[in-house]
């Protein structure tokens, strides 16, 4: 059973991520050097507004310094932006590397090191490998790398999520449960709570593919509008209009924000369900085995029944099962809001809404799917017709 889940449990968003993340570096790459012409067009138009707007709050305000209040700042910061213009492929690439490279890195690493796995582990068990990717596009093969790298430390824990499960599950089919009604009814709950973990955990799972969608649309906004921002950077110091101001602002700095938040929303499902394994360690980890040594298993996918504590289970009581489960439900659904106070103190907020759009829709159209099957399955053993001649 965990050979079926290595194997299917697999990065099914990274060759998608990996050639869009190509195809978009090198479209824009090809198109920047024309794009930074017509925004320079386009800061022409820009400037003779604003040179109009000026004037005619200078005369308006009766002799208000015109040129030390609008025409100083937009002079420097102008012949700063042309300077940046003029830099072709070396400006995006630099920003990347100071920025969003860090940004996942960091965050890679920090997951790594709180699930207690390296980058060999992680490959071991998510076994896709990055494709060849042009080294003069507009963003360097490492931040692909990086992001992949995440999205691949990330999937190993929800392959051992599911391994817990499974674990929970194997735990029930032992001998107590022929000793008595009640100790049968305690396993079969005790075997529900595990595959409510296995089907709960999948669920996040296919959820989770679509994460890169939100990076995706940061990454291709930041890429074909960083030239318009910086030329409207020209006007950040000056007594211009606020929808001047505006248009390099959500263009420019709320997308590099809007980029790094996506990213490090990929490590979000660690953090939240770290929790809940908790939890479960603190629970079901017996005499011989320390909680962080069984959440060490957890984590790592080497959890079997075998490590799971007799004494717990045999002493767990029907009562306790309803309860554990209930807390489960609870926890799972409040954790997103524990993550998100966590997230806020580092001033990020999560970045998933196109992705839990596509995430939702894909798990509808599984449910339909299965729904379709059932239905064309009972057609053709002719269940329903059965029914119908019993009534």
């Amino acid at each position: 059973m965990t050979n079926i889940i290595d194997s299917s449990v697999q990065c099914w968003g990274c060759p998608i991520f990996d050639r869009l993340v190509s195809v978009i570096s090198d479209a824009a790459a090809s198109a920047y050097n024309q794009f930074a012409l017509f925004c320079v067009l386009i800061f022409c138009v820009v400037m003779a507004f604003f040179v109009f707007d000026a004037v005619w709050k200078n005369m308006r305000n009766g002799g208000d310094p015109f040129y030390q209040k609008s025409l100083k700042p937009v002079l420097i910061n102008s012949l700063f932006v042309f300077a940046l213009l003029g830099m072709g492929m070396w400006l995006p690439r630099f920003i990347s590397t100071i920025t969003f490279e860090p940004v996942a890195d960091i965050t890679t690493i920090y997951t790594q090191t709180m699930i207690g796995v390296d980058e060999q582990t992680v490959n071991d068990a998510v076994t896709y490998k990055v494709q060849t990717m042009n080294a003069d596009g507009f963003f360097r093969p490492e931040l692909r790398n990086k992001i992949i790298l995440l999205m691949k430390t990330t999937i190993t824990q929800f392959q051992a999520y599911i391994k817990l499960g499974i674990a929970v599950m194997d735990s029930a089919f032992e001998w107590r449960a022929l000793l008595g009604i009640g100790t049968l009814i305690k396993h079969i709950l005790i075997f529900s709570m595990g595959l409510y973990l296995v089907y709960g955990f999948f669920r996040l799972f296919v959820k989770f593919c679509f994460y890169f969608a939100d990076i995706i649309v940061a990454m291709t906004f930041f890429a074909f509008f960083l030239p318009l921002s910086l030329v409207m950077f020209v006007f950040r110091n000056s007594d211009a209009p606020g929808w001047i101001k505006s248009i390099g602002k959500n263009v420019g700095a709320d997308q590099i924000k809007t980029l790094i938040n996506a990213i490090i929303t990929l490590a979000a499902a660690v953090i939240t369900y770290t929790v809940i394994m908790v939890i479960i360690s603190k629970f079901f980890a017996g005499h011989g085995t320390s909680v962080p040594d069984l959440m060490n298993m957890i984590t790592t996918g080497s959890v079997t029944a075998a490590n799971l504590s007799d004494d717990n289970i045999a002493s767990l009581t029907l009562m306790g099962c309803v309860t554990l489960i209930y807390v489960l439900n609870f926890i799972a659904g409040e954790i997103p809001k524990v993550a998100g106070q966590v997230m806020s103190a580092f001033d990020v907020a999560e970045e998933k809404t196109l992705s839990e759009q596509l995430g939702n829709d894909a798990l509808k159209l599984g449910e339909n799917l299965l729904k379709t099957t059932t239905d064309i399955g009972k057609k053709v053993l002719g269940i329903e017709e059965k029914k119908e001649d019993k009534k």
